[in-house]
């Protein structure tokens, strides 16, 4: 078993609404954090909420630095760490960062003149907007096919006057030149004199959100830097790229990024380690080498935005209230790639982005999201995200405008310790030993840099990488069928690597068993004769990843698929023993084996870790038993049931008598029908003493959202993720037996009712909550969402 780091707990993205914390307030959050099963806290200050202009505190004043502190020393009291936006809202900018240090941008003024016009002589229209700002850079001339015509083109830089985008008070101003080292110094500068002048400990870990820097396309020193770089100057070939010339606009395309990469990311990285701490940073979004940022950074970390549809059975669909996952597969191993080729232990996420409409989120549709991060390499999640929010606000609380909530406000939270039990469990594992990959494959940055090149500015954001790589995007699909996986490296980190025969080492010592380049076709045969490839992904079509342990292998299995799985699949690593781990319970089962094969069996939806030894197991773990297997005996439990609620808002006082489980909406009561709670469904049901001796199954159905269950008055687990089912084999007797589920819902009725009955919770200063369109919205068309248990109750006999 792994060592458990603190790092295996979920983290959260803490929202500060205009940083109107108090010491109360702070100790309540954290303390609620923390009980629930949270491990880090990482403080974003954005906007305020109306009316709450007294409680604010401004951005690094002496009020706000101490506010940092008393969170600092409440977290170690709850072994929580505290990691902080290095800025407030997203990009890092400032009312310290001066015009002449903001986010620059080019513009071109493109004419024709008489050939034997003076060039130095001539004017230029600029638009009314930038005649403050611009300044004209260069002016260059060009030969025409008339030779009575010559083409001129003079070259401008100005501003982009964005402004820091939600930001907090005292953070408004302008977003920082990110390709200017002077001006990240002296954001940078800014930050440490706060630090200095208060005495307060720096975080653990400081974070950087997605590169959302718009239109920032230059640099005041671009042509120097463009000039040492790529070893020509780029006003001699100024036309070519106005004209969209694939090399000339590849080579500004990588001049960026070299500039990113030096003058931001490593700068900040360095600033960091200076006063002992780390940083988190998110590189996608931004014109550069993704795999140079995020393996220069010491946590790498990716996001994904959207809810995946795997069609899995029994997983509850929300149909026009969810929107596509654009961080597939090939997206989300960008930053994992970059920790395993440069030996970095954690690769983090932002998790759970807009994954459905607000208030209608469950812990069960976040399970295969966060399982398919898990597959590609994610280890270290941070949900997105949790708002301070006072005790005494009322429902809902502050709200921040994208999904997910995960805090106390949402009725989730009651058995939210669940799900950070399993995330703890997986992310143990995840941490522990190697990477294990087959392949390394090139990164094709100029290839993509080579397109689209009439806009020479290149963004790489999650939303439209199927647009700039989609060759990639194929390859790491077909690499994935084929069974292997693998990991992206950037030329710059190939030249530290170290090839012996076919294997490559990078220079983090992590070992690979080729190189493939994605612009070619992919030889199947020729990976066939360098890895073996995993029968399990092949033939059942599972997700999985690898890693190696001092003792052997340790794969993360989930099956994301719409079918249950029971099969023999060798395996792609040599291995003598092995053991199954189950991280939504913390068991372990002995592995059953046939010709060097094991038995892998897993419902849709589910997920296990395979632990595989080099040695022989001990006498205590060889003598585990086999996970049981639901068979085809099944008992339905009929009812009388009973329901009545243990939580409720607004208060449901009735009970029902009802003949079979039914969901709240439908019981014609207005109170049930609206809201927010946990409800508890009773019923008692007969076993022969031969029945009550045997292993079973609860099949607990359609749960709407989630069920802790008790069976003869013994807890029996919590229900939270598809497939809804609980071993309680050895909870049962003869004759009558009580079983109590009690079924917790969404929040998305109560919301509803209130938006229907103009009650006022939208107090947010800026963007107010939207919906996944980043619409105004409002909920009071919304019909009921189903709540309970919405079907049948049975028993699956269990064998071995």
């Amino acid at each position: 078993m792994p060592f458990v780091l603190p790092e295996a707990r979920p983290g959260t993205r803490w929202w500060w609404f205009g940083s109107a914390v108090d010491e109360t307030g702070l100790k309540d959050n954290i303390d609620a954090l923390h009980h629930v099963g949270m491990g880090t806290v990482e403080i974003t200050p954005i906007y305020g909420v109306q009316g709450n202009e007294a409680r604010e505190l401004s951005y690094l004043s002496p009020e706000w630095m101490r506010a940092l502190q008393i969170t600092e020393r409440t977290a170690a009291v709850d072994s929580v760490e505290v990691d902080l936006n290095n800025g407030t809202g997203w990009p890092f900018g400032g009312p310290w960062v001066p015009i002449g240090e903001a986010a620059c941008k080019a513009f071109f003024v493109d004419t024709l003149v008489n050939s034997k016009a003076d060039i130095s002589k001539l004017t230029f229209p600029v638009p009314d907007k930038e005649k403050k700002y611009a300044r004209l850079a260069a002016v260059r001339s060009f030969k025409t096919a008339d030779k009575h015509r010559q083409r001129v083109i003079a070259l401008f830089v100005s501003r982009t006057r964005q402004r820091v985008k939600r930001a907090a008070p005292g953070g408004e101003g302008w977003v920082i030149d990110h390709f200017d080292s002077l001006a990240v110094a002296h954001y940078l500068q800014h930050i440490d004199s706060a630090f200095t002048a208060s005495h307060t400990p720096y975080p653990h870990t400081f974070f950087n959100d997605s590169y959302e820097v718009y239109g920032a396309n230059w640099t005041p020193r671009l042509l120097e830097a463009f000039r040492s770089r790529r070893g020509y100057d780029l006003l001699d070939s100024l036309d070519r790229f106005v004209d969209g010339d694939a090399q000339v606009v590849c080579d500004y395309r990588e001049t960026l990024s070299d500039l990113l990469y030096h003058n931001f990311t490593q700068q900040w990285t360095a600033w960091a380690h200076s006063h002992g701490a780390l940083v988190r940073n998110q590189a996608h979004g931004s014109p550069a080498n993704l795999i140079d940022l995020y393996g220069t950074v010491d946590i790498p970390e990716i996001e994904g935005f959207g809810l995946s549809d795997f069609g899995i059975k029994g997983l509850r669909r929300d149909p026009g209230f969810t929107r596509p996952n654009f961080s597939d597969m090939s997206m989300l191993k960008y930053a994992s790639s970059a920790a395993h080729v440069t030996g970095k232990p954690f690769t983090s996420s932002e998790t759970f982005t807009w994954l459905t409409e607000h208030f209608r989120t469950s812990l069960s549709q976040m399970k295969p999201d966060l399982d398919l991060m898990f597959s590609c390499g994610v280890n270290h999640m941070f949900f997105h995200g949790t708002p301070y929010s006072p005790r005494n606000v009322p429902w809902p609380g502050w709200q921040f405008y994208a999904s997910v909530n995960m805090s106390p406000t949402n009725s989730t939270w009651r058995d939210g310790p669940w799900l950070m039990s399993y995330i703890r469990r997986c992310q143990s594992f995840l941490q522990w030993g190697d990477p294990d990959n087959d392949f390394l494959v090139i990164l094709p940055v100029k290839e993509m840099w080579k397109k689209d090149t009439r806009h020479p500015l290149m963004l790489f954001d999650i939303h439209s990488m199927d647009k700039k790589a989609p060759e990639l995007i194929r390859a790491i699909r077909e690499i994935d069928s084929l069974g292997y996986d693998c990991d992206y490296i950037s030329e710059r980190q190939l030249a530290r690597a170290k090839k012996v025969g076919e294997q490559w080492i990078t220079e983090a010592g992590t070992r690979y068993r080729g190189l493939i380049d994605p612009t070619k076709p992919i030889d199947s045969q020729a990976l066939a004769r360098l890895a073996n490839a995993e029968p399990m992904r092949t033939q059942l079509h599972l997700r999985a990843i690898r890693r190696r342990n001092g003792m052997g292998y340790h794969y993360f299995i989930a099956n994301l698929t719409p079918n249950d799985v029971d099969s023999y699949v060798p395996l792609a690593v040599a291995w003598h023993d092995a053991l199954w781990y189950d991280p939504l319970t913390g068991r372990r089962y002995a592995v059953e084996q046939r010709n060097r094969q094991l038995h892998v069996a897993l419902r849709s939806g589910e997920s296990m870790i395979l632990q595989t030894f080099d040695r022989t197991l001990p006498q205590t773990l060889a003598a585990l038993p086999h996970r049981a297997l639901p068979g085809d005996q099944t008992k339905v439990l009929g009812g009388p049931w009973q329901l009545a609620f243990e939580q409720s808002a607004p208060t449901v006082r009735r009970t029902w008598k009802l003949d079979k489980p039914q969901t709240w909406e439908t019981l014609g009561d207005d109170s049930a029908a609206v809201t927010m709670g946990s409800g508890a469904y009773t019923t008692t049901f007969r076993l022969s003493a031969d029945e009550a001796r045997r292993p079973w199954l609860l099949d607990l159905g359609d749960v709407r959202e989630s069920a802790e269950v008790w069976v003869n008055g013994r807890f029996a687990g919590c229900a939270w993720s598809v497939p809804f089912t609980l071993d309680v084999s050895g909870l049962l007797k003869k004759g009558d037996n009580t079983l109590r589920v009690v079924v917790t819902n969404l929040p998305a009725n109560r919301i509803a009712d209130m938006d229907r009955r103009g009650i006022k919770w939208r107090v947010m200063k800026d963007i107010n909550v939207v919906d996944l369109q980043y619409h105004k919205t409002g909920y009071a068309d919304w019909t009921p969402m189903k709540s309970g248990l919405n079907g049948s109750v049975k028993l699956i006999e269990l064998h071995h």
